[in-house]
């Protein structure tokens, strides 16, 4: 009976460590505080439209020196995002789970299709809260070996880096 006990102590503590290996070694990590962007390979678990107030008005003061109301013109639709943190990417987060807001011209964000995906974000200095990069991610899934990839094969280190060679600069 105490064998049984250490082994199953030992087979434990062995799920438990390749839990925390996950997060502590990921498969690709770069950081670079100079660069407001962050990455990592999430798993949704929700995305809900933001209601906003149809009727909502701004205040300005005009150029005759008037103060005018004009009723708010909203071009995009919001969306409060909730993701799981599998793996940081860039930059880490240093948590298990992450919200933020997302917005999108074009109605539902694409993002929201998969269950996996390399997220883009950015940590607003005016509120400090997250914004999803508008139109960046990538899905991924794991191939054979247990590897993220993204749908056509690529590595987490090819599609991270053509994101930051196209779109992010310090």
């Amino acid at each position: 009976m105490r064998h049984k006990l250490l082994l199953l102590v030992f087979l434990c503590s062995l799920v438990g460590c390749r839990t925390t290996d996950v997060l502590i070694h990921p498969e690709f990590y770069k950081e670079d505080g100079s660069i407001n962007v962050y990455a990592f390979i999430g798993q949704k678990i929700s995305v809900e439209k933001i209601i906003r107030d149809p009727n909502k008005k701004e205040m300005f003061i005009g150029l005759d020196g008037d103060t005018v109301y004009q009723d708010v013109l909203y071009f995009d639709q919001g969306f409060t995002a909730k993701y799981k943190i599998i793996s940081p990417v860039f930059n880490n987060l240093k948590q298990n789970t992450i919200t933020f807001q997302a917005f999108d011209h074009y109605g539902r964000p694409k993002f929201e299709n998969y269950e996996y995906v390399i997220m883009y974000l950015l940590k607003s200095e005016e509120d400090n809260k997250f914004y999803h990069y508008k139109y960046q991610f990538d899905p991924v899934k794991k191939d054979i070996h247990g590897n993220w990839t993204g749908l056509n094969g690529e590595s987490v280190a090819e599609l991270f880096e053509k994101r930051k060679t196209e779109y992010f600069k310090p």
